[in-house]
């Protein structure tokens, strides 16, 4: 039955959601500094990579000049950059609650990282500071969800 192709799954085949845009699965290889990227998660910290003048969250495996770039921790504040809010999950059904994905930046870098932010998605506003609630020590990975979630610093 040719009409099931996108039945498959795998690296090498569409996801096929009807009614929905297709997302494609692929295999990550994270590259020296997202090792590093990594192994500082484990501690509860983030790295960006310093370019000149410039410091990208999370580091690349190299700069866009093509130096290998500089390892350093990002402190913040972080801000909120841009966020959704998703209301239903991507087969159409409602969320018990809304949930909240946003870019959020660091003031000491150039770019940001794609989490999730918990709070009310009446309050969140482009620039409100937030801090990452972590996972406890022993339970992290070296993944970026190890950051449970992001929550406006008043918190």
């Amino acid at each position: 039955m040719a009409w099931q192709w996108w039945k498959k799954a795998g690296p090498h085949f569409p996801k096929h959601y009807p009614g929905r845009m297709e997302v494609e699965s692929y295999i990550y290889t994270p590259g020296r500094h997202g090792v590093e990227f990594a192994k500082a998660l484990k501690e509860g910290k983030i790295l960006g990579m310093k370019c000149g003048k410039t410091v990208i969250v999370p580091p690349k495996t190299f700069c866009p000049d093509f130096t290998e770039g500089e390892l350093v921790e990002v402190k913040g504040p972080w801000r909120v950059q841009y966020y959704t809010v998703i209301y239903e999950t991507i087969e159409g059904e409602k969320l018990g609650e809304p949930v909240i994905v946003a870019v959020v930046k660091p003031d000491d870098a150039d770019t940001g990282i794609i989490h999730v932010v918990r709070a009310d998605p009446t309050q969140l506003y482009p620039g409100m500071v937030v801090k990452p609630v972590w996972k406890p020590p022993e339970q992290r990975k070296g993944l970026i969800t190890d950051i449970e979630y992001w929550v406006p610093e008043e918190q």
